[in-house]
């Protein structure tokens, strides 16, 4: 079944003095007994620019493929496994539309029948042949069967119409024997093989020159010893692999006879990881995308398709030259001869890297078969191509990582297989797409249960032909245990201990003061004093050290994209200067102007969007506006800038806005976000004073007729419901600060830790 299906079988010939049988895979075993005169077998390239070809007719429109190459690629798989589906059954279409008893796929069967016979027809003209018209086109490779004395099948799964005629058909010219074994999962082989009688439960091996079963043993019932694991997430899967090797080894088995079984080959990446030691080898070998030239280019196609700063940023840690970015993205729309593209392509290349050399190789010839492509395109091809590519994995470990297909026919001493979850097991297939499993089942063609009865085989030989055997899950409100585990008899397990298996993959340290030096005194009374440095204070001490007495920056990621912070800022601006211009206020000019200034200060889409939802919310505000011109409010003062001294310190602060009436102050702060509320019983544990810094900043200018939020999503002003208990209370706060600062102990509620920028200075980020 397998290359390493046949480094087995050789290896158990290492105690042998005799010349040793020839072992081919399945695949090249078929390739080698075969021969089609006058025809080349068609690369990947040309069979989809031909699919394609074959495509350009009116009704191909019905089946929603887009013929553009880009995306008539991504869809061109499904084609051709369906149609070497039908090919390998010997089942053709005119056959699936008699079974349609309902006419439910009618139109689809008719369109895909014209698109076959089209592409057929271009394989014919062009002497090209490739699965799908294989079995109509081949003749058996006589001089290679004659050159052997006969053949021995080791058969792992089930065999298709074709191959089975294939078999047959060299089993009269030499002998033919087949070995396999039958148990609940591959009762299909009874009905392949049903001229030979066979039952559930045994281990056969039949002759198909002589027609009959040479040997039938009793297959083994009993179980191996099995460890089944749940995690509550999937990273820690990766301790439980090295523990369970650890184990493994302790018990006797050899590494080189132990394998880890990912159904996700996506897992191999957090062992890779993870493997410190390289106790490790991946017969799925590494995938290209880790290699700098795909990065670069990555990069690069990600800064000229989305302007965002990280990108930029991408692109200078990468250190690409400048002049290279400029010169793609001036032809970056434009249609380019294959000349060009490659030449572009080159300068990112390594010299020391073959996979890329022979790729971009390959890449140069399929342009030349292409219409010209803007370089925008050409750019996303080749990508897709280099991340399709594997690089042979050279790390030298002993225990192998490999996919459940790869582990067929190879028994291991021990076992470990991670994500046995129902994300991931039974893995599903795309073939079913066009045809639904009862027509399917009618026609003879692999069902979605013969796929999983399949899996299930695979999984079921290679845990009973172990010693020991661990198995891991994921468990929580996305991911459940797959229903294989009670189908196979093995049992589901409690959850474990966590953080002891957390402690094998992260260095685990005392929790200890990551900033360690002695405090600078810090004599408030002798310092300006602002509401939101207050509320710092009075939140965390070692937050205001850091932001106020270190002056500390906090660190962002760079994008240019609005936050929610960015966009309350944006609308502060806004309204004042929409206020700064306005001699009158209307309630349809407060929102044009608004609109106006925002969408000037707003470049990218989704900013603008969110513009217009702002927009709809201010409406209430607007009207509100107007109706507070009508009654004689005028704006006395905006983003106004004020000190005063108080209580022995020095009070600052800018106030959004100040409305006048009857020479009467009324003082408003915007809110964009959620509003703070104080209650008798919260008063105690309160740091917000905004509302009462602006008091004392103004009571001696004017009468101050009211203080308010206002609240900008719904147009209302909400005001201090416990003001003057407030003011009571920031008295009783500033004569408690008088005395300098000299201890800066972290908060001791850690709720206010989650979105805090200096966590990790506090060792609170774990």
């Amino acid at each position: 079944p397998t290359s390493r299906c046949i480094r087995e079988f050789y290896a158990s010939f290492l105690d042998t003095n005799q010349l040793l049988p020839k072992a081919l895979s399945i695949a090249e075993f078929e390739s080698m007994s075969t021969v089609v005169p006058n025809r080349a077998l068609v690369d990947e390239d040309s069979r989809v620019l031909l699919l394609k070809e074959a495509a350009n007719f009116e009704n191909f429109s019905k089946l929603k493929i887009d013929r553009e190459f880009l995306s008539f690629l991504k869809n061109s798989d499904f084609l051709f496994k369906f149609f070497e589906e039908l090919a390998l059954g010997f089942v053709s279409i005119e056959e699936l539309k008699s079974f349609d008893t309902y006419l439910e796929y009618e139109e689809h069967l008719e369109i895909l029948k014209e698109l076959l016979s089209r592409y057929k027809k271009l394989l014919d003209e062009k002497n090209l042949y490739d699965k799908i018209n294989l079995s109509e086109v081949y003749e058996l490779n006589e001089e290679f069967l004659n050159s052997h004395e006969g053949f021995w099948l080791y058969l792992e799964g089930f065999l298709n119409r074709f191959e089975l005629e294939l078999f047959k058909k060299i089993a009269k010219i030499k002998p033919f024997k087949i070995s396999f074994k039958v148990d609940d999962w591959s009762k299909k082989l009874i009905s392949i093989f049903d001229e030979f009688g066979l039952e559930v439960g045994y281990e056969y091996e039949i002759d198909l020159s002589l027609g009959e079963v040479t040997k039938k043993e009793k297959l083994k019932k009993a179980l191996p010893k099995v460890e089944v694991t749940s995690f509550s997430t999937r990273t820690l899967q990766a301790s439980f692999v090295y523990e369970s090797i650890a184990k493994f080894v302790s018990e006797g088995i050899e590494p080189d006879n132990i394998v880890v079984i990912t159904p996700d080959e996506s897992f191999s990446e957090v062992l890779r990881e993870f493997d410190s030691f390289k106790n490790l080898n991946f017969a799925m070998g590494r995938s290209f995308c880790e290699e700098d030239v795909y990065k670069k280019l990555s990069a690069v196609d990600k800064y000229l398709r989305d302007d965002e700063i990280e990108h930029e940023y991408r692109l200078n840690r990468l250190k690409i030259d400048k002049n290279l970015i400029s010169e793609i993205k001036q032809r970056w729309t434009s249609r380019l001869k294959p000349s060009e593209a490659i030449e572009i392509l080159k300068r990112f290349e390594d010299r020391n890297n073959r996979d890329f050399a022979e790729e971009l190789y390959s890449f140069e010839v399929l342009l030349n078969r292409l219409d010209l492509m803007p370089l925008r395109e050409i750019f996303r091809l080749f990508l897709n191509r280099l991340a399709k590519r594997s690089i042979d994995d050279v790390s030298g470990g002993k225990v192998t990582v490999m996919g459940l297909l790869e582990s067929r026919g190879v028994r291991f001493d021990g076992v470990i297989v991670v994500d046995f979850s129902d994300e991931f097991v039974p893995k599903r297939s795309s073939k079913d797409m066009f045809l639904n499993s009862n027509l399917r089942s009618l026609a003879g063609l692999p069902s979605s249960k013969d796929r999983q009865d399949l899996q299930r085989y695979y999984y079921n030989s290679l845990i009973r032909g172990a010693k020991m055997v661990a198995i891991s899950y994921v468990q929580n409100e996305q991911s459940m245990a797959s229903r294989f585990l009670d189908e196979l008899g093995l049992r589901k397990s409690k959850k474990v201990d966590e953080k002891s298996y957390m402690r094998l993959l992260f260095e685990q340290k005392s929790p200890k003061n990551r900033y360690e030096q002695e405090w600078i005194e810090h004599p408030l009374s002798l310092k300006v004093l602002s509401a939101s440095k207050l509320k710092t204070l009075l939140t965390c001490k070692r937050k205001f050290y850091f932001r106020y007495v270190l002056q500390t920056k906090e660190a962002k990621l760079p994008t240019k994209n609005l936050t929610l912070a960015d966009m309350g800022n944006l609308l502060h601006e806004g309204l004042k200067k929409v206020f700064l211009e306005l001699k009158f206020v209307d309630e349809k000019l407060v929102l044009e102007r608004l609109r106006e200034y925002l969408q000037q200060s707003c470049k990218d889409v989704s900013d603008r969007y969110l513009v217009d939802v702002w927009i709809k919310k201010l409406e209430s505000f607007a009207k509100n506006e107007a109706k507070r011109f009508e009654e004689g409010y005028r704006v006395f003062g905006l983003e106004k800038a004020l000190h005063v001294e108080y209580e022995g310190f020095k009070l600052e602060g800018v106030v959004d806005r100040i409305d006048i009436r009857d020479n009467k102050l009324t003082i408003i702060d915007y809110k964009s976000g959620k509003i703070p509320k104080t209650t008798p019983k919260t008063l105690d544990k309160q740091s917000d004073f905004q509302l009462e810094f602006y008091y004392h900043l103004l009571k001696n200018n004017k009468e101050i007729e009211g203080l308010y939020y206002y609240d900008l999503n719904s147009g209302e002003l909400v005001d201090e419901s416990i003001f003057e208990e407030k003011l009571q209370k920031l008295d009783e706060v500033l004569k408690s600060l008088k005395e300098p600062l000299n201890g800066y102990e972290m908060c001791e509620d850690v709720a206010n830790c989650k979105y805090c920028s200096y966590t990790k200075l506090c060792g609170r980020d774990i």
